[in-house]
């Protein structure tokens, strides 16, 4: 049996009556919404091209009033493609919504958010760095936590492993390993023995 026959499946179970989704199928009809009941939240699921109307829809539909974002972040589905994960809240209505929106992985492009909210600027900026999703309409798309020229890998991706990462800068380090800092398992340096000189 294959990992991926092992690995559980979720079960999608449809939102009670009532709940935010509704809300969300009011604002927003004729846009594809799949909506389901995650553990705390309901999560609906749309399509990158409707992300930019569905999530300005979000903030400023008084019916939805989602003020603040509460995270926003990437997910590497491998063959599925990438995801952009969008947490919700409101002040005024006590209310939680989580957004997904598929992406390509060879496209990974969508809408930014950086104009509904402020700290959608960060989190952006982060999701780039560590997927390569391209947030367009982003004020200040520069890198967050990688270096300006780092276009070569993302570091998120489950298409790049870190162990292979890790070999080659024991590799490139050499002697030098030990003042290197952290030395990850598996790299096969032996710290003890070299600060012992053997």
């Amino acid at each position: 049996m294959s990992p991926e026959e092992r690995r559980p499946q979720a079960v999608i179970v449809p939102p009670e009556p009532g709940t935010i989704a509704d809300l969300f199928a009011e604002a927003l009809p004729g846009v594809a919404v799949t909506p389901h009941q995650g553990v705390t939240d309901v999560i609906l699921i749309i399509g990158r091209d409707d992300a930019p109307n569905v999530l300005a829809t979000a903030r400023t539909d008084p019916r939805l009033s989602f003020d603040f974002l509460r995270n926003l972040s990437g997910v590497d589905y491998e063959e599925d493609g990438l995801e952009v994960v969008y947490h919700l809240f409101s002040y005024k209505h006590r209310h939680n919504v989580t957004i997904r929106a598929k992406v390509p992985t060879d496209d990974p492009r969508i809408g930014s958010v950086a104009g509904l909210w402020a700290a959608a600027d960060w989190h952006e900026r982060e999701a780039r760095d560590m997927f390569g999703i391209v947030f367009e309409g982003h004020p200040n798309m520069v890198p967050l936590l990688l270096p300006e020229d780092m276009f070569d890998h993302y570091p998120l991706r489950k298409d790049n492993p870190l162990a292979p990462l890790e070999e080659w800068q024991g590799e490139a380090l050499g002697d030098m390993m030990a003042q290197a800092g952290h030395i990850p398992p598996g790299s096969g340096y032996d710290v003890v023995a070299a600060e012992e000189g053997e």
